[in-house]
């Protein structure tokens, strides 16, 4: 486990470095520029931007904040629910999971690293390079094997939209190098519900250190396909690290890279697809049974930490705000096939740090995580300002501050 680093209140001035262009009454910037007024609600702070809640001090102040409820607090430019009863935000350890990702190897359940928001030490991107990004396609929940899938990689626009065309594309395959087996379980993580083959893809000239977007739908030359996997999945905060490359050819075997992936460095990635049956599926089991309404769209993704490890008890809102009457909607832990589970809907996520808003008016949205890091202290974990896309999902999954984040 690693050592826990206090996360700092700012001084009240910041340099107004930043700009941003407000759209909708959200900043589509990433920086902080000035220090608006903070207050409390019930003893819980606002926060508008810089000065508010520990960790939130890159946020560009919302041009329209919004007006949250008695039960909420303000992050970033989005409503947040408070939890109750207060849970402290912990790292989520390996031995909890089923697949191990993502989770603190140590075992021992610890609160989050948050150093990354320490503005002494924010984080820095590194020299891009271009490699080759192979690995598996995995579904989100239910579906069966990811048979071509096609892969997009873009760059991120001023607009917080993909930068056309794509740096790169392709289509899985469950013949390809990369595929492999994997086991769903059913909801006691013991009995197998069904196996699946993931499908192997590979993409050249992918550069490092770079905020990309990763788009998965199915492939419009299989029809099969693009009736499986019908809605695209639009991937946020992105970023391969120097770290991950490995030089090829590399020896094989457990973390290596197999034979027929190309070029002279490689990365491992894992995109996500969501299964068309899953769209109506997971809004049904979340007790909105009409289903997301035509032309609309969704946010989903995971909370983490500056370690990348999945976080739980934390809690996610946006700007605007979910149309779904019930707000976010928070996962089982089960990551071989997470459900929702409603009655965490004021506690926030479990192990697998999974949450979801049902349903989305397309466009620019502002979308923020907050947690407990003390019985009496909500911290900053993490904000993004996104694209949502109509009859699709547009994933987020926070990861501390990020290096394009990083006021300047």
């Amino acid at each position: 486990m690693r050592p826990w680093v206090t996360v700092f209140f700012l001084p009240a001035v910041m340099c107004a470095c930043g700009s941003s262009t407000p759209a909708s009454g959200i900043d589509a910037g990433h920086v902080g520029t000035d220090v608006p007024g903070t207050s409390t609600d019930g003893g819980v702070p606002v926060d508008n931007g810089p000065g508010g809640l520990p960790g939130s001090y890159y946020c560009a102040p919302s041009a329209m904040p919004p007006t949250c409820h008695a039960n909420e607090h303000l992050s970033c430019g989005a409503c947040v629910i408070t939890p109750t009863p207060v849970a402290v935000v912990t790292r989520t350890a390996c031995n909890e999971t089923t697949l191990n990702d993502n989770c603190d190897p140590s075992n021992t359940p610890g609160p989050a690293n948050l150093n990354c928001f320490n503005p002494a030490t924010p984080p820095v991107a590194g020299t891009p390079q271009n490699v080759t990004l192979w690995g598996d396609v995995r579904p989100f929940g239910n579906g069966g094997d990811s048979q071509h899938i096609r892969i997009n990689v873009f760059t991120v626009g001023a607009d917080r939209r993909p930068v056309m065309p794509p740096l790169g594309t392709t289509v899985s395959d469950v013949t390809a190098p990369g595929n492999r087996i994997e086991t769903v379980l059913q909801s006691d993580r013991m009995t197998v519900a069904f196996m699946r083959t993931l499908g192997g893809y590979q993409i050249p000239n992918v550069p490092t250190e770079t905020e990309l977007i990763i788009e998965a739908v199915g492939d419009s030359g299989d029809t099969t396909a693009m009736g499986l996997w019908s809605h695209p999945l639009y991937d946020y905060d992105i970023m391969i690290h120097n770290n991950q490359v490995v030089t090829l050819p590399s020896a094989g075997g457990d973390g290596g890279v197999p034979s027929g992936i190309t070029g002279s460095a490689a990365v491992f990635y894992e995109p996500r697809v969501l299964a068309t049956s899953d769209w109506s599926a997971i809004p049904s089991a979340a007790t909105l049974v009409t289903g997301i309404p035509a032309g609309h769209g969704v946010l989903a993704g995971e909370v983490h930490d500056c370690d990348d490890v999945r976080l739980n008890n934390a809690t996610v809102g946006s700007n605007p705000r979910v149309n779904f009457s019930l707000g976010t909607v928070y996962f089982s832990d089960n990551d071989t096939n997470p459900l929702p589970d409603t009655s965490r809907m004021y506690e926030g996520t479990s192990i697998l740090g999974t949450y979801a808003l049902l349903d989305m008016t397309p466009g620019l949205a502002t979308v923020a995580a907050t947690g407990y890091v003390s019985t009496t202290q909500l911290a900053h974990l993490g904000s993004d300002t996104v694209w949502v896309f109509p009859d699709a999902v547009t994933a987020i999954t926070f990861r501390g501050l990020r290096p394009w984040q990083v006021p300047h």
